[in-house]
């Protein structure tokens, strides 16, 4: 999961354009103040300028590490030794949230309880403002893959759905809160959330395909029975694969919703070749 509430040297936050508007306001500023002649004026320019040259710095320090850990992550993928080497170096301060996230995210590839473990031992009311809701997404979607639905729930509630830069960090953060909401009785406010996503969109990328899944939770208990299957059927067309979403044990998955994406899938013809050869391999060992 990428990490949407931190800005990158991309973002509107942090860009040259804004970094040269900033500048030229200051700039400005200290031309008015110098006009006037006023110590006190002059003075209090001083503080301003000190406070806002001291902000950029931490900002930029804040996104170098970001950047540096999205770096670390993605040589993590390279092979199950690679994910090795960047847990041990992801270990150690425990109150380093970037690095509790990105220690927490490759974690969840081999053990999602160690994970949740880990993302745990963060006091959330001493996390900044600004990392809080990356610390809750991932621990809801940790929740709801081992069957832990009223803590994604918990941590869904507490999640700003307006933060998000970009369409795709809201079509990921929405779909993790849909499926929450929608899996603890509150289906029909999922359903509104989700169907403002725009599954049209390529650059969604896998955020597209989390929130093709909330959506089958959604209709599901919401009683559109008929709109489940639909979405089934759409996420079994881009690969069969994705139905195991809702058979896969300790996802605490209503039993008719298991059964309903064991029928769409028994339609893909890889299916059921797969169930016709497992039937003469159990009928040759017979004979």
């Amino acid at each position: 999961m990428s990490d949407p509430a931190l800005p990158t040297l991309d973002s509107p936050l942090f860009n040259r354009k804004n970094l040269g508007l900033g500048i030229g306001i200051l700039g400005a500023l200290w031309l008015t103040a110098a006009m006037t002649g006023s110590k006190i004026v002059l003075g209090i320019m001083a503080v301003v300028t000190i406070a806002a040259l001291g902000g950029m710095i931490w900002l930029y320090r804040l996104v170098t590490k970001q950047r540096a850990m999205v770096s670390l992550l993605q040589s993590a993928q390279s092979s199950p030794e690679a994910r090795l080497a960047a847990l041990a170096q992801l270990q150690g301060d425990d109150k380093d949230v970037l690095r509790m996230v990105a220690r927490a995210q490759l974690e969840a590839q081999d053990d999602p309880k160690k994970a949740i473990a880990t993302l745990e031992a963060l006091d959330l009311a001493k996390v900044p403002s600004s990392s809080q809701d990356d610390v809750r997404v991932l621990r809801a979607q940790l929740y709801l893959a081992t069957g832990r639905l009223r803590e994604a729930a918990n941590m869904a509630d507490g999640i700003n759905l307006g933060a998000a830069p970009n369409a795709q960090a809201k079509a990921m953060v929405s779909a993790i809160v849909g499926e929450a909401w929608a899996r603890t009785g509150k289906a029909d406010r999922a359903l509104i959330i989700l169907d403002e996503i725009k599954l049209d969109d390529a650059d969604l990328g896998q955020a597209g395909i989390l929130a093709r899944m909330a959506r089958v939770f959604a209709a599901f208990h919401a009683g559109k029975k008929d709109r489940a299957r639909k979405e089934l059927e759409g996420l079994m067309k881009l690969d069969v694969n994705y139905l195991g979403r809702f058979v896969m044990p300790g996802g605490a998955v209503h039993l008719e919703l298991q059964q309903l994406a064991k029928q769409v899938a028994m339609n893909h013809p890889d299916v059921r070749k797969q169930q016709r050869q497992a039937q003469r391999g159990t009928f040759g060992r017979a004979r």
